[in-house]
């Protein structure tokens, strides 16, 4: 009876060791998918500054990631936290998202070996369940003015939000199953008062 006692535990412990690996590190990496590019458009070059943009978003996406990619001839000096440029978005006479856009977390990636161009790619935040009204993008000028090339405005669809408040569920479930299951698999030590002692041949 208590080995199958035993075995039943296991099987609840491993039962909520799995749940929370599933909650703990499946959820996130499963929700967390980079998207795809639902499209790309030049919101600014040399010859003819920045200019507004003007779209119809898809409306069958939860959210939809606003990125630009800014690309320089030479890297860019350190700039802190100040902005080198703006964006502003709006529909149907209502800000969606305002954004300063600034390098200083931004790693940058090399156009070719052979060229000491850069590319810096920043998100400016999401658009959650975007409508059948145009969106306009207007971008502008920052705090502190760099040799821009062109940048360019990407939205990437196909991304979820993830509940901040499930993988620590997963994590303590985790825990939980792990250590339970260690306890069942422990030999309990027999007490040696517990079973009379053996029969003495002979004569005392």
């Amino acid at each position: 009876m208590r080995t199958i006692l035993r075995w039943i535990m296991r099987l609840i412990f491993l039962a909520v060791l799995l749940v929370g690996i599933l909650l703990g590190l499946v959820y996130p990496w499963a929700e967390s998918g980079r998207g795809y590019d639902i499209g790309r458009w030049r919101a600014y070059d040399r010859a003819t500054g920045f200019k507004p943009l003007e779209l119809l978003l898809p409306t069958d996406q939860q959210q939809i990631v606003v990125r630009v990619e800014i690309s320089t001839p030479q890297p860019v000096a350190d700039t802190g936290t100040q902005a080198v440029m703006t964006l502003t978005v709006s529909s149907n006479g209502r800000t969606e998202l305002v954004h300063n856009f600034a390098l200083d977390r931004v790693e940058p990636r090399i156009v070719s070996p052979q060229l000491p161009g850069r590319i810096y790619a920043a998100e400016a935040g999401v658009l959650d369940y975007p409508g059948e009204e145009p969106y306009t993008f207007t971008f502008g000028p920052g705090d502190v003015e760099i040799d821009m090339a062109t940048a360019d405005l990407v939205l990437i669809g196909g991304t979820r939000d993830i509940d901040e408040a499930v993988p620590p569920i997963g994590y303590g479930m985790m825990g939980i199953g792990f250590l339970g299951l260690l306890m069942t698999f422990r030999r309990r030590r027999d007490n040696p008062n517990s079973q009379p002692p053996p029969p003495r041949w002979g004569r005392g």
